[in-house]
């Protein structure tokens, strides 16, 4: 069991790095937005299920994994939202140059 836990914790920390780091390569706001959004969300997720599998505190872990779950898309609506006031365009090849 050792072996599966490593492998699913390896697998979500590799997903929330990667997600990060190839989310800051993408070209408009809110595809890096709903890119990152989703894969921390899940990898956060999955590192809370292992956790609570293979440990002794089930329910506090659980009651994480409940709250990242709820928590993780609502930021990331909130953000959008706050976007789409500040009328970043969705066209815009860079959203956070100086041209405007």
């Amino acid at each position: 069991m050792n072996s599966i836990q490593n492998i699913l914790i390896y697998f979500s920390i590799s997903l929330m790095i990667v997600g990060t780091i190839a989310g800051t390569f993408l070209k408009n706001y809110y595809v890096r937005l709903h890119f990152i959004g989703i894969s921390d969300t899940i990898g956060a997720a999955t590192l809370l299920i292992t956790f609570s599998i293979f440990s002794n505190h089930h329910l506090e872990y659980l009651f994480l994994f409940f709250l990242v779950i709820f928590q993780g898309p609502a930021v990331t609506h909130i953000l959008a939202r706050g976007a789409v006031r500040a009328k970043i365009n969705v066209e815009e090849e860079r959203w956070h140059s100086s041209k405007r």
